[in-house]
């Protein structure tokens, strides 16, 4: 199968990151295309970057269907664009943030997100409540590292997950850990030998869950919220 992973961000190190840890657990039959727009903010850390990112992301999504691949990842845990790229898109399109929070709901009574920045955390709270699963959430804590620290900075990266979700297991009832952002892919193995419990990569996760909803043959359904937009004219955009 062949499944297109795109990064919503600019940065071709976490690109580069992405595509190095998801090599590792492929299955062999699987070719994976990891790619970034060339245009945009060079890491998503607010609403404001998620909007610049979402055209270039969706152009990309459009681009996989032309070429025929069997699937679509995005990898940010935020998934800009995810509704719409649904929407447009004829092949499934899995978010790691969604799919991440799912698979958390299931194991574990409670879930903590470790996210970058404490000003994220409003915005995920959001998140977990569009996904239904306000019920299932324990807390949101930030690791106070950018973006690109987790990127660039992996040993301080992986001390700050176990600190912070040790506090989260003492103070919050957390059972099961959400790495919150792309650029921490890889880290979750080593943190969960340590931490004890279970700490998952949503890269990891998505490309698993992906893999066998392209085994099952199954697609997102085209008859309510994701139908296919009708066509008209965007003036300013070759669409």
């Amino acid at each position: 199968m062949k499944i297109t992973v795109i990064n919503p961000n600019t940065s071709q190190s976490m690109t580069d990151h992405i595509n190095r840890e998801l090599a590792k657990i492929k299955r062999e039959d699987t070719e994976l295309e990891v790619t970034c727009p060339d245009r945009g903010p060079i890491t998503i850390e607010s609403a404001y970057d998620e909007a610049y990112a979402v055209p270039p992301t969706l152009e990309l999504v459009q681009e996989a269907n032309r070429k025929g691949q069997d699937a679509v990842i995005l990898a940010c845990f935020s998934d800009p664009g995810i509704n719409a790229a649904k929407e447009i898109s004829d092949i499934p399109v899995v978010g790691i943030e969604e799919s991440t929070l799912h698979v958390a709901s299931m194991l574990g009574n409670k879930f903590t997100i470790l996210t970058t920045l404490k000003e994220r955390v409003a915005a995920k709270e959001n998140e977990v409540e569009e996904c239904g699963l306000t019920s299932k959430l324990a807390s949101v804590r930030p690791l106070e590292m950018t973006v690109a620290e987790t990127d660039e900075e992996p040993e301080r990266a992986q001390e700050r997950i176990f600190e912070v979700a040790k506090k989260a297991i003492e103070e919050d009832g957390a059972e099961v850990f959400a790495l919150g952002c792309a650029g921490m892919a890889g880290y979750a193995e080593p943190v969960e030998e340590k931490l004890g419990t279970v700490v998952l990569d949503p890269s990891s996760v998505a490309l698993k869950i992906t893999e066998s909803i392209v085994d099952a043959n199954l697609n997102q359904s085209k008859v309510g919220l994701f139908a296919t937009p009708p066509e008209k004219e965007f003036k300013g955009y070759d669409l």
